[in-house]
Parts: C-alpha cells; structure tokens; sequence
C-alpha cells in the first residue's frame, strides 16, 4: 500500500501530517531543533498509525549557507564551507563547537565520514598505504579536466607554495558530490584497486571550487584547519553529551574515529562498551626512552623490574582467529595489514599456536636463511609492504617473531590485567620454535643485574633493553613511564621529512638533504637538514619514494608530504630561531627510515627540549 503524506508547519516548532488518504491526522513529534546557529534543522519522527516509523529532515538556510545542506544528504561543498569558518574562527573552542553542531545533525553515515575527513582520512586507516593519491595524480587529473599542462599547473603551485589553492581555481564541478558519497567511491576504489586518476577527476568534476580545495588537502596531510584529534574529541563529545576521555578511549581501542563518533552518537553506554576486536587494529601503547639507567629502578622502585631484550626488528600487532588453518593478520606499526608480506611468521604461529582466539604483539626480526644470524633492521624492511617476489624474499630473508604482549583471549580484554599476569599468560598459549619464541627477559630490582643484561643484549646486536612495570596495565594509544626503553648513549631521534633540496654534480636529480621536523602536538616543526649518512643507493631509494609526495618546488627546495620518519643521530642540539622548532640538530646523519612508523609516533618537541636540558 502507499501512503502519501503531506507535512505542514503552522508554527516554529510545530508540525501536522495529514494522511491524504483518508484525511486523518497522524501522530508527530519534533525531535530536534537548533536556533542556536546559522543554520535552523528540523527533524521529525512520524509514527503512523500501522506502527511504522519515518524520518524526515528539512534545513532552512541564512544567506550565506546553501538549501542543500541536509544531514543524509550534506554536499562535501557544504562541509568544506564548514572547514572554511573553523580555519577562520581564533580560538579551540569555537572551531570544537562548529564540529559539533555538523555532528549533532549528521546521520551515521555522514558523521562517520566526516570525522575522518576532518582527521585528513578519506579512507579507513588500515587501508590508508594503499591510498595511491599523491601529488602527482592530483596535478595529473587538475590537468586532464583545466585543459592545463602539467608543468603550468607545477609553475603555479611554485609561486603560490599551496598546491590545494591552484586546485580550488580550476576545478570547478557540479556540486553534486555529497560527503557520504565521497566516502564511498574513495573506499570503492581502494579495495577494489580501480584507478585512482579517473577517481580524482570524477571527484574534482562533481564538487565545488572549496570541496576539491579539501580534498587535495586531505589526502596531501595538510588540512590546516586547526583541528586536531583533541579538537575532534572535544567536538564529539559535545555534540552527543559524553566525556571526552571516553571519546579518546574508545578511539585508541579502534583506531577508527569514524565508528568512535558512530558510537558516541549511540550514547555514553554504548561508547563506554566499545572494545577490543579481532582483525580491528588498537592503537599500540609505547614506551619512554630514558637516556639514564638510574632513572628505572628510580621509575620503579620497590619492584622487580620486567626486563626484556629490545629486539631490532619490525614491532607487529597480531590477531589470531582459532580455526582450521587459524586465520592470522599481522598490523604494522602504522596499523596497516602487512599479513600477505609474511607467509613464513603465519606459516610459524600456525604451528606454534595453542590457545583459542587472541590478540598479541611482537617483533619481527630477519635472520640468514639458516637461521644463524641476526640481519639488520634494513633487512626486516625489505619484508614489509612487500607485493612482489614475495616468496623469493622469504627464502632470503626469514623471519623469526618474538612475542611479549597479550592483550585478548577468547573474547576478554585483558589490557587492565597486570603486565607479569598478560606476559605469564601468554607463555601458556604457544609452543616455542625456532620461528615463534617469547622474548628473552629477566627480572629483578638490581641496577648490576640490570647492566649485565643490557650489555648482553648489546652484544648479541640488539638495540637494548625494554624496562616494564610488573604491576602495569596497558594503555593503548599512549606513550607510557610504565614502559621504559634503554638504548646506548649515543642519541638517535625519529624524526618527519617535511622538505628537500635536490642535489647537483653526483647528485643531480637526488634529493641530496631532506629537511626533517619534529611533532609538536598536530603540527611538524623544522629542526634541520639532513644530508649525511646515505649510500648512493639508498639516496636514490628515498628519492624514487620522496618525489611522487611533492607539494611545492622553489628553485631547489621542495616541499614533500609529512608521510615518511627516518631515524637520525647527531652531536648536539642548538638553540636557534632557523628552524620552527626554536631548535637544531647539529650535525644530523641518516641512520635508517623507518617504514614501520607512522608520523604519529615520531619523536615529539617536547623529547628535543628534555635532551636539550640533560646536555646543557
């Protein structure tokens, strides 16, 4: 049967329906109203008389605010007008508040895209090195559709050094493009490896002058708005009346911040309930790096200290579902699925394994093919990411794991279990092999034991030793005193590439220095240049990488996309206004890049002061 109903609105805040049928009145109600903004939303749950129940939503506009902006239905026009008032308002809590009021109006499906695009996430995170949108397919497809060459659009993201803005001036679509819709083709597109050129032109040719400026923004990691994950978090938890710790917790359980926002929508006791799930990545909880070995038995004091070898390896989060074969998947430190680069490790815990459901941690370190000798970490990096030649590079390079974290067993989440409870546990749920065998450890309270068992693993070419209270929980998501790690005194830094300056002579067409920052808090801040330390093939390794990420070209110095850390050492730190972060490294030299790390856990300025202050 249809029904045709016609709603009435006699007065603000009001409403009728009308069965045309019959001529009968129907019951209604408004659920919400806003007065408070510049944009007035209405929505109504209509019960009728069958027991059936539809939503409707209308939006009455100001001037300066388009009718198409309806919550299931929001043009990605209309939030990037919403991104423009947020980059504009002066203070944190007034670009939290404009988040909120989008929030608070969005169905699910638009606010699950929208707080990952306000993150700069125009697809899910574990999917996110699979992206394949760079500046290069950005210039290609602005190109194809402005009638423009590649080298005019290049000469004019030179002189504006904003490669967004030269986007926003020629492309110019129908505005047909809604947030929820963009959202989809983007994940389309990634999962099912379709081509990445005609999904950028489709994009630039269906939305506004603003929505294809945040776009190009989004996926370059340069929203430059001003909010960051706290303001994301403060915005959430205003728009559906919930704590903000618990929005940050239940993120760092997820690393999704889309269902994080879904599930605060649902209501504190549905966020509070988000947890631990298998084959969806947490957050890693990390340790400080201490550069005094007094300060560990200072930091835990009374206690036998946990001691584990720090192995010099790739560091992976596990998740084990019991089946016959167990399904296995192996998360970088980025959090992206690396299981299809490590037949070998799944092949070993395949064997190993004998408990039931479960996620764990480890550490993946390469070895020659008998399984004698320990290989640098620059070898456990030709494993990761890897899509070709796979099974050639396992001969050539196995991999042994070495597991010291559980976190989950059979439907329980055991992160609140103290640290000496989670890792006796975990030595009942696999048989060691020469494959897959627990971490080496010791404990104790002394400081001579302490010294005996990091120089051994010093010896035996690790990188150090891991301190762990015994008495710990894990906290996901967090640099944590409950982990301390202990390395020799000469100090290295995880440092972001942000910049380069191609090379001349030997080096022409190399990026010859890169300029590389430190986090302080959302943004990246210049510390120096970096032009020591390469072989010639590893310079041209990180150049093939650093090239497609170009934003901006001045003369010699370029802009690159903050996706790469590369771990560097130095002879001292500087103060100096040459540099954003009021600081220098002096004398910086590449030691290694370290694919297994995402921006997120780079070094931070508040780590380069503290080395600073232990040095002067």
């Amino acid at each position: 049967m249809i029904m045709i109903l016609a709603v009435y609105l006699p007065s603000p805040g009001t409403a009728s329906v009308r069965d045309s049928c019959k001529g009968q009145s129907v019951q209604t109600r408004i659920c919400a109203a806003s007065s408070s903004s510049r944009l007035a939303f209405f929505d109504f749950a209509i019960v009728i008389r069958f027991g059936l129940q539809f939503a409707f939503s209308n939006a009455h506009s100001s001037n300066d605010q388009p009718n198409n902006f309806w919550t299931q239905t929001m043009k990605f026009s209309a939030l990037a007008r919403v991104y423009d008032r947020i980059a504009a308002a002066p203070r944190e809590p007034e670009r939290a508040k404009l988040l909120a009021q989008v929030f608070r109006r969005a169905d699910r499906q638009t606010l699950y895209a929208v707080a990952h695009f306000t993150l700069g996430e125009v697809v899910e995170p574990q999917f996110s090195d699979k992206l394949g949108i760079g500046p290069a397919t950005i210039r290609a497809a602005l190109a194809s559709i402005s009638k423009r060459t590649t080298e005019a659009i290049d000469d004019e993201v030179k002189e504006t050094g904003d490669m967004s803005a030269v986007v926003a001036a020629y492309a110019k679509g129908r505005d047909s493009l809604t947030v929820a819709d963009l959202w989809q083709r983007v994940e389309h597109a990634v999962k099912r490896e379709e081509g990445r050129l005609q999904l950028v032109k489709y994009i630039f040719q269906h939305t506004t002058t603003g929505g294809a400026k945040y776009f190009t923004r989004m996926v370059l990691n340069q929203m430059r708005i001003g909010a960051g994950l706290g303001t994301l978090a403060r915005a959430i938890a205003t728009a559906f009346e919930v704590e903000t710790e618990a929005v940050e917790h239940a993120y760092a359980m997820t690393n999704d911040i889309g269902l994080t926002a879904a599930r605060a929508k649902q209501g504190a006791k549905r966020l509070a309930q988000t947890g631990l799930a298998v084959f969806r990545p947490y957050q890693f909880m990390n340790a400080h790096k201490v550069d005094d070995p007094d300060e560990i038995l200072a930091e835990f004091a009374g206690k036998r200290v946990i001691y584990e070898v720090k192995y010099d390896g790739a560091r992976l989060q596990i998740h084990l579902k019991r089946a016959r074969p167990h399904e296995i998947k192996f998360y970088s430190r980025r959090l992206n699925d690396d299981t299809q680069a490590m037949p070998d490790l799944v092949a070993a815990l395949r064997e190993a394994w004998r408990g039931g459901d479960a996620i764990f941690e480890g550490e993946a370190v390469a070895f020659d093919p008998k399984l004698k000798r320990k290989q640098p970490f620059q070898a456990v990096l030709m494993r990761l990411g890897r899509v070709h030649d796979i099974e050639a590079k396992v001969r050539e390079i196995p991999l042994v794991l070495y597991l010291f974290e559980l976190v989950y067993m059979d439907g329980e989440d055991l992160m609140q279990r103290p640290q000496r409870e989670r890792r006796e546990l975990l030595k009942t749920l696999f048989r060691p092999t020469d494959r897959a065998l627990l971490t080496e450890a010791i404990e104790s309270n002394k400081r001579a034991d302490q010294d005996k068992f990091f120089q051994r693993a010093i010896r035996a070419g690790h990188e150090g030793l891991m301190a762990k209270d015994p008495d710990a929980s894990y906290t996901p998501g967090q640099r944590t005193e409950h982990w301390l790690k202990l390395k020799p005194a000469f100090e290295t830094l995880d440092v972001v590439v942000t910049g380069g300056i191609w090379g001349s002579g030997r080096r022409r067409g190399l990026l010859s220095s890169l300029v590389v920052s430190i986090r302080d808090k959302d943004e990246f801040k210049t510390v120096g240049k970096v032009g020591t330390g390469f072989s010639e093939e590893t310079l041209r390794d990180l150049t093939a990488k650093l090239a497609p990420k170009i934003i901006t070209t001045r003369g010699h110095n370029v802009e690159i996309e903050p996706e790469m850390v590369i771990e560097v050492d130095f002879q001292d730190i500087q103060k100096t206004n040459r540099y954003a972060a009021d600081y220098a490294l002096r004398i910086p030299r590449f030691k290694r890049e370290r694919t297994d790390k995402s921006v997120r856990e780079a070094d931070t300025l508040e780590r380069l002061k503290r080395l600073y202050k232990q040095s002067h």
